[in-house]
């Protein structure tokens, strides 16, 4: 680098050297060490080791945080994350290219090699309205009678808007910030529906147009208003500047007749723009208003727009009306509308293009209805196109009202009126997006679709509904309507497919192509679920009331008793028409083959599927028959397997009641259990207690003190353990008949030693009686 590129600051030059130096060795050196760590195998291997994850952890959060500071520089938006290798590549070659395409363009711009980069970034800024005095390249296509007029590059006229546009489901809320001519000061009141949802704002003008009544001067019969100039010979204005609309202002309160006209955008705006507005009076001429230069203070017009003393004369106002209050908060008071005033009269023609020639003998040149009136400056023939929407407007007005008020009778006239005042009193509301809004497209497109064509077309129309609100763009412009029906009609499988579709392509759906792929193949996917198409309930019903009439119509065949009707016989025709009417019952065929099948009697059973049906019935009226019950047949069996995949979605829960009553069946039965041993218990308890006091009772009364004593009665030995376990009844028997046959025996003149003697003489005894034991012995 040279420091005469930099004579300014000479002292810049050396620190430039060190750090582009210096930054260059650094880089060198990182990236040798980058390429001397492991990768592939030895990645893997070395990342069993905890030390190698400590480092290179810290070093990828060190890389992640020193390229997020370098990169917010240049894309502050974009930010690196850790462990997502693939979207931070993709992060860095778009910064990358970002950066290299800044540096292109500033060499470009600095050595003059590309001049018409000025223009490009000029045009992506905010300007001045008094720049828009560049000339766009005009390009004329002529589709029909009609002619589009397009000028290439135009800049969006939003991006110099100071309002800001609000494209979300959020509510309207009026611009209108003050209230000229008012009777109600101004509140801004919310509307709500029966369900309690804000619907809207109520009308700010509302009062007023209620007490709103045409002036007199109006009805009245006026003097007949001179043939207006020609365009070349009458006064022209444009207003670009807040300086002259103050002016148009001031001209406006000295005038009662005006007549208004609107030039809309809708293809490159997702709610559209009011680019024109051409107002003409008797005494200033024509005024052409630029809607975009001087945008933030068109409500200024309010103050004429809203007197009741002053006569506004649109012609098919329905939609100026709602652009003038969504754009700059613009309303009107005291409307006379062309195009009421012709239905009224019922004229053959509506249009402005006839009243012109009708009244005016103009003919008016339509084929620039389709331009765009974005452009700046305006084409000639675009200005003398909107001149001529209001020029003769006024001169019409009187004509019209001459006739409505002939004959001195002014309800037509009043009729006109009011009219326009119902006109008056709409708003503006946006356009919900809602689960339905797909499907008046799909009426109007006339085609069947499946239940997978139906979810396609409903995805497709909601995403570019929101892509066209984010993007501020109208959804033709992004997707044309016969292409969404086409996309989701054929759901192609692979991007060709969409490709082929969508022809010539719009530069939307070319970004978007994947996204738009993906959406038609989720839809693929779907269930292909049957459908039943029925008669409408009111179709009907009226259809069977016609059915139960009596029957007066007669069939063309097998008429062999009446009189054949020729050429010869035609004077006898007027006797036929009596004859039909007088007598319906020679008109029955003899074949009954031929009776209409509403005049089978209702005694007679016949089937749906005419199996046993003894009269004939036309092939087509058998096939509706078996395609209503196999359509029937098919939804049937699509509920019953609905009905298993609920029951199966819904098993866990009956598992859980299943288990639930298990479990209450158990607890019961466990509580009885409990409940009879307690019982049990409780009685076990009850006879013991019997069976103690029956023992104390013997103990007591039979027995001595002595509790040790033994009793002895026909060799049997009771103790008084075992009379505790003896039944009362046993106990109470065998005491009695101890008592009754045992005698008391005298213990101190025992002689206890004789019985020790004798077992001791019966041991000896025995051992003397046993044998010896003789033992042989064991020869080898």
């Amino acid at each position: 680098m040279n420091s005469v590129l930099n004579p300014e600051a000479p002292e810049f030059y050396p620190h430039l050297t060190s750090f582009t130096q210096g930054g260059y060795v650094k880089v060198n050196k990182t990236i040798k060490s980058a390429n001397i760590l492991p990768a592939g195998t030895s990645h893997g291997l070395f990342k069993t080791f905890t030390e190698f994850n400590i480092v290179s952890s810290q070093l990828s959060e060190n890389v992640v945080l020193q390229s997020n500071q370098i990169i917010s520089t240049e894309l502050p938006a974009v930010k690196l994350k850790r462990d997502d290798l693939e979207s931070n590549t993709e992060k860095i070659t778009e910064v990358n290219d970002s950066i290299l395409d800044r540096i292109n363009i500033n060499i470009d711009t600095a050595t003059g090699v590309n001049r018409t980069s000025d223009t490009f970034i000029s045009g992506a800024k905010a300007r001045h309205p008094n720049q828009w005095k560049s000339s766009p390249v005009i390009a004329k296509i002529k589709v029909g009678s009609a002619t589009f007029i397009g000028a290439k590059n135009i800049t969006r006229p939003q991006i110099n808007f100071k309002d800001t546009i609000d494209n979300s489901d959020s509510l309207w809320v009026p611009k209108i910030s003050d209230k000229p001519n008012n009777i109600k000061p101004l509140a801004l009141n919310i509307l709500y529906s029966d369900e309690g949802e804000a619907v809207g704002y109520e009308h700010p003008y509302q009062v007023e147009l209620d007490q709103y009544h045409p002036p007199s001067q109006f009805i009245d019969p006026m003097e007949p208003l001179p043939f207006p100039a020609a365009l070349e010979d009458t006064v022209y204005t444009y207003v670009d500047t807040e300086a002259k609309l103050d002016a148009l202002v001031q001209h406006l309160n000295t005038v009662t007749e005006l007549a208004i006209d609107l030039e809309h955008h809708s293809y490159r705006t997702y709610q559209g723009i009011t680019c024109l507005i051409q107002v003409t009076t008797t005494e200033g001429g024509d005024f052409i208003i630029d809607a975009l230069a001087i945008r933030e203070h068109i409500h200024k017009l309010n103050l004429a727009f809203t007197d009741p003393k002053k006569l506004k004369v649109f012609h098919g106002a329905e939609h100026d009306v709602i652009w003038l209050q969504r754009d700059f908060g613009v309303y009107l008071v005291g409307m006379f509308d062309t195009h009421q005033a012709a239905m009224v009269l019922n004229l053959p023609g509506l249009s402005l293009k006839y009243l012109l020639m009708r009244y005016c003998q103009v003919s008016a040149d339509k084929k620039y209805q389709l331009a765009d009136w974005r452009m700046r400056p305006l084409p000639a023939e675009l200005i003398e196109y909107a001149r001529m929407d209001t020029h003769y407007l006024l001169y019409i007005w009187r004509q019209m009202k001459d006739e409505l008020t002939k004959d001195e009778h002014t309800h037509h006239l009043l009729n006109v009126f009011e009219n326009s005042r119902q006109i008056c009193g709409r708003t503006y509301n946006k356009e919900p997006m809602t689960e339905t809004s797909h499907i008046p497209l799909y009426v109007r497109s006339k085609k069947s679709f499946n239940s997978q064509q139906m979810a396609a077309l409903k995805i497709l129309y909601k995403w570019r509904d929101a892509q066209a609100r984010l993007l501020d763009e109208s959804t033709t412009y992004l997707l044309p309507n016969h292409m969404l029906l086409a996309l989701a009609e054929t759901l192609p499988r692979e991007v060709q497919g969409v490709t082929a579709v969508c022809q010539p392509m719009p530069p939307f759906v070319k970004q978007n192509l994947i996204t738009i792929h993906r959406m038609l193949l989720s839809c693929r996917e779907l269930p292909n679920e049957p459908q039943l198409y029925q008669m409408p309930t009111g179709l009907r019903n009226v259809i069977n009331a016609e059915l139960m009439q009596p029957i007066t119509a007669y069939g063309v065949h097998d008429f062999a008793d009446l009189e054949d009707f020729n050429e010869e016989s035609r004077p006898h025709l007027e006797n036929a028409a009596d004859l039909l009417e007088d007598d319906d019952s020679n008109l029955e065929p003899e074949i009954d083959a031929f009776l209409p099948t509403n005049m089978i009697s209702y005694g007679t059973f016949i089937s749906d599927l005419n199996a046993e049906a003894k009269l004939f019935f036309p092939p087509y009226f058998r096939y509706k028959k078996y395609r209503s019950l196999a359509q029937h047949q098919e939804l049937e069996e699509y509920r019953e397997k609905a009905a298993k995949i609920a029951a199966i979605s819904k098993g866990n829960e009956l598992i859980k009641t299943e288990v639930l009553v298990k479990l209450q069946q158990a607890q019961k039965q466990i509580e009885n259990e409990e409940k009879k041993d307690k019982d049990k218990a409780e009685e076990n308890d009850d006879i013991l207690k019997k069976s103690q006091q029956r023992k104390r009772k013997i103990s007591a009364d039979k027995v001595d003190h002595k509790a040790s004593t033994d009793i002895v009665n026909d060799n049997i030995v009771i103790k008084e353990e075992i009379i505790e376990e003896i039944p009362e009844e046993i106990t109470e028997n065998s005491t009695k008949k101890i008592d009754s046959n045992v005698k008391p025996y005298a213990y101190k003149n025992a002689d206890y030693k004789k019985f020790f003697n004798k077992s001791n003489k019966d041991q000896k005894d025995h051992k003397q009686k046993q044998p010896k034991m003789k033992f042989k012995k064991y020869k080898k």
